[in-house]
């Protein structure tokens, strides 16, 4: 990827980005000239990684404390943003919690309702809210948005785990709603794609490589490269998709996962 400021002008709007992958995704895309939106239930955390941004670039970033899960909460958001802003080139939906480790017949129905409220429900109100107004935006030529989910392993055919049901079942879902969202808005020159990490250091392993060492060993999941990922590869990742050389990519589901998907009942 070359250092141009390809994003300068562009807004990226980042949900969950308190920290993990939205902050790590904000931070590379501040880099590359984008204005952000960055969203969370945590204001602390978006706090602090609106100061750890402007360190290192001058850009303009709209903090907004919102539950996605929540519809009216996401409109007030979308009111926001367009006060200060005049477009949303960059819609990554990245908040989402991991539901627990039950199998899905054996989750509770509160713990069910959480997890799709926020991981599938809040996608989709977070994308119901911009759609309309991205597709207006011709100003950017060829291309007018793109949408970018972070969905996982978890959620993929190789990756289906009852050991956290509910989570990947929602994470499938979302996968779905990305290809789903592909066919709708491709002919207003909108991308869909999603990102489905593997093993990942960020909290919902409470940033402990050991913790995650012990699911795996519990799970006999072995990684063909035999590294934990870093948030960090997910966020170049999600730069490459926002960068014009992927302008022809939509309705994929890149995995970054170090080969685990494909190593099942193989090592």
């Amino acid at each position: 990827m070359n250092d141009d400021k390809f994003l300068q002008g562009k807004v990226a709007l980042i949900t969950g980005a308190g920290g993990g992958f939205g902050r790590e995704m904000a931070n590379i895309f501040a880099d590359k000239g984008a204005n952000l939106v960055i969203n969370d239930i945590n204001k602390e955390g978006l706090e602090e990684t609106r100061d750890i941004i402007l360190k290192t670039a001058k850009v303009d970033i709209l903090l907004v404390k919102a539950d996605i899960s929540k519809s009216e909460e996401v409109k007030n958001m979308a009111e926001k943003v367009f006060e200060k802003f005049h477009n949303v080139f960059l819609l990554v939906n990245n908040a989402g919690i991991d539901g627990g480790l039950y199998a899905s017949l054996k989750a509770k129905e509160e713990n069910y309702d959480k997890v799709m409220a926020v991981n599938v429900k809040g996608a989709w109100n977070v994308t119901k809210a911009f759609f309309r107004h991205m597709k207006r935006q011709k100003q950017f030529g060829e291309i007018r948005g793109k949408v970018i989910n972070i969905a996982s392993c978890a959620g993929t055919d190789c990756g289906i785990n009852p050991f956290i049901g509910v989570y990947s079942a929602s994470k499938a879902t979302l996968i779905a709603f990305t290809k789903l969202w592909a066919l709708e808005l491709g002919a207003s020159d909108i991308t869909v794609n999603a990102i489905s990490p593997g093993v990942f250091l960020t909290p919902i392993y409470n940033n402990d490589p050991k913790l995650i060492r012990q699911f795996l060993d519990s799970r006999g999941v072995k990684l063909p490269i035999d590294k934990i990922g870093e948030a960090k590869w997910v966020a170049e990742l999600a730069l490459f998709i926002a960068s014009p050389q992927a302008d022809y990519i939509t309705g994929q589901n890149f995995i970054l996962d170090g080969g685990m998907t494909i190593s099942i009942n193989k090592l």
